[in-house]
């Protein structure tokens, strides 16, 4: 498919971000809406629509846009069209490039000035992304720019970590506890492109002074764009902050930093380094240098926030050693403890350092939080540092500096931290709880094991394989759609994965309405089997689902006086059936060289109601030792805190 129009382009999956609904649903459109647009580039797999002609469409069905994307369809609507222009510079702009010519050109057109395209690019694409940008109103611009970037960001992966994530989660922390500042200096040491400064500033932070270093020019350059586009003023300057100190004499009052992790460090530079007062850093990291720099840039009665990697916590030699001084001068005032994910690219748990100048401070101990298991600290982290009564919400210790500096100076909170704030009924009805649980399961599994009983085995069985059983009429086998494919939007909530088979847990479907008639969903009794390294097989009682996934067949017995669908399901999984698996990286067993012994009908349902009981006592087993696993972790805490557990009630003993 050619090129037919120069004008902001949107594949699918932007107009399904446009309109606020699923991909599937943009592709049903497609299929059956006769006025949906025709593409006008891109292939046939990955075509292109004239994001004018999705407007116009979108506005003619008020209908198809979720509710939510209503709400902000105007914004969304800038976001998406500034998007669609980015397509036009495919295959001649590379995405790290593209946030900085959208800036720049941003800039022209508010200050007046023309915007000329840079080599390879033709002016119609830059003519149109002014058109674009035009269309937006002067006070959302800086709001739709920072939507491109974001997207640009999550197109980056781990390459955007370098310059920092429009959108991400660190962003937010850092700048929830800089938004306070009221006066004073303001100031990132590794700004990227300016993050965290501008949210802190869009969160209410009122600083008289910005400053922001930055090793790549690029960042810096889209940085200072970012700044201009929302008015505001920020000392912004490239600099290698681990090679030399770009301004010696800055104290700032509050300083924020989302530093690379794990620099290398050129050890004969940093030997006469003024920063560096409390140990020389390791060659492999640079971590504890940002540590060091933030400090020795702090204005007295400042605060620092910096976040390193976990490593930084409780790595030896000169790290520890660094730590240990650190604590000693009475820099450090917390340490956070961060969930992983909060980075769209790593799924790293990060590490949140509270520093403070040495000389402001006569600290004695030291706030370890435990936030691992928080959903939202960039929302709470703030709170807990300034009110005490919210600290009531996350696991915490105050730990004396001078237990914390002893041995390797480990600041790792979970180390300090009891994670459950445990009373002594919470304890007892634990024990009490686990212990029944036991009990039950004990009694339970003895019952099912007196329901099993060996099936009649007489004689070998005629051995048929499913290519037979196929050609015999007895069975109906047909491979399901692979995972690739899209999924029409009444059956998204009907699909059962090859996982789902291989858990042999499929989801409900008997509260969705009654979907259509087209074959493509399971019958009850129907056999669903994964061939992919082992052969798994479940039989779906119900019906009305839909199977996707590679290496997924679905199998439908239609010799019900001969097979039972359940029997059928039970050896299809036979360990005989492994030498036919083949494959190098993946393993696969060609489902129709499967082979099934098919004994008389009675005998296969008893044979599955011996291996049905086996698999319940299988089940009761495991929640025998689920339950000795509690009963264990109760009995433990009973001790740690001193909780009897044999007490003399009114209600009777517990014991």
């Amino acid at each position: 498919m050619t090129m037919q129009s120069h004008e902001g382009l949107l594949a699918p999956s932007d107009v399904a971000d446009l309109a606020g609904v699923s991909r599937a649903a943009v592709s049903n459109w497609r299929k059956r809406m006769k006025d949906f647009p025709v593409p006008v580039g891109g292939s046939a797999s990955k075509p292109l629509f004239a994001a004018t002609d999705i407007e116009s469409w979108l506005a003619a069905h008020p209908e198809k846009r979720k509710a939510h994307a209503s709400a902000n369809s105007d914004a969304r609507a800038w976001e998406s069209r500034l998007w669609g222009v980015a397509n036009l510079f495919r295959g001649h702009v590379s995405i790290h490039a593209l946030g900085e010519l959208f800036v720049r050109t941003a800039i022209e057109l508010i200050e007046g000035r023309p915007s000329y395209a840079p080599r390879d690019i033709g002016q119609r694409s830059i003519d149109e992304l002014r058109y674009a940008l035009d269309d937006i109103p002067r006070e959302e611009l800086a709001r739709a720019i920072d939507g491109l970037l974001e997207r640009t960001s999550r197109a980056l992966g781990k390459a955007a970590g370098e310059n920092g994530f429009v959108g991400s989660r660190t962003s937010t922390l850092l700048a929830s506890l800089a938004k306070d500042l009221d006066g004073g200096t303001l100031y990132d040491p590794a700004c990227g492109v300016g993050v965290a400064l501008l949210q802190s500033l869009d969160m209410g932070a009122r600083p008289d002074h910005i400053v922001g270093h930055e090793i790549n020019a690029t960042a810096v350059d889209i940085a200072r764009g970012r700044a201009e586009l929302r008015g505001v003023n920020i000392d912004l300057r490239v600099a290698d902050v681990l090679d030399h100190d770009p301004d010696p004499e800055l104290r700032a009052d509050l300083i924020i930093a989302e530093p690379p992790f794990g620099l290398r460090v050129d050890r004969q530079t940093t030997m006469l380094d003024p920063r560096l007062r409390y140990g020389i850093p390791p060659r492999s990291s640079g971590d504890s240098f940002w540590l060091q720099h933030v400090v020795a840039h702090l204005a007295p009665s400042g605060a620092g926030y910096v976040l390193t990697s976990p490593g930084m916590l409780f790595r030896g030699g000169a790290e520890a050693e660094i730590r240990r001084n650190l604590l000693l001068s009475g820099c450090v005032r917390a340490v956070v403890a961060l969930p992983g994910r909060m980075l769209p690219h790593t799924s790293i748990a990060l590490a949140l350092w509270v520093l403070s100048e040495p000389a402001s401070t006569s600290r004695e101990d030291v706030l370890l939080i435990d936030a691992t298991s928080i959903e939202t600290p960039e929302d709470e982290v703030a709170g807990w540092l300034t009110e005490r009564g919210s600290l009531a919400e996350v696991p915490h210790a105050r730990v004396s500096i001078d237990e914390l500096a002893a041995g390797n100076a480990d600041l790792s909170p979970a180390r300090w931290v009891l994670t459950d704030a445990i009373d002594d009924a919470q304890v007892v009805e634990a024990f009490e709880q686990a212990n029944t649980q036991l009990h039950q399961a004990v009694a339970a599994l003895a019952a099912t094991l007196g329901r099993v009983r060996p099936p009649k085995v007489a004689g070998e069985p005629p051995i048929m394989t499913v290519a037979k059983l196929i050609e015999a009429g007895a069975v109906e086998v047909s491979a399901v759609r692979p995972q690739r494919v899209e999924v029409a939007p009444e059956y998204e909530d009907r699909q059962v994965s090859t996982s789902d088979v291989r858990s042999g847990n499929l989801p409900p479907v008997a509260d969705l309405p009654s979907a259509d008639t087209s074959g493509l969903l399971t019958q009850p009794d129907d056999v669903l089997v994964t061939t992919v390294h082992g052969i798994r097989a479940v039989v779906d009682e119900a019906g009305g689902h839909f199977p996707i996934g590679h290496g997924l067949f679905r199998i439908r017995v239609v010799d019900r006086a001969n097979l039972d669908p359940h029997y059928l399901a039970d050896v299809l999984a036979g360990g005989w059936n492994l030498r036919f698996a083949a494959g190098t990286a993946i393993q696969r067993i060609p489902v129709r060289d499967i082979e099934i012994p098919v004994p008389p009908l009675e005998d296969q349902r008893a044979i599955h109601a011996a291996i049905n009981n086996a698999r319940k006592a299988k089940q009761l087993a495991n929640q025998a030792s689920e339950a000795a696993d509690s009963l264990t972790t109760a009995i433990l805490n009973a001790v740690r805190h001193g909780t009897s557990l044999t007490s003399n009630t009114t209600e009777g003993t517990t014991r």
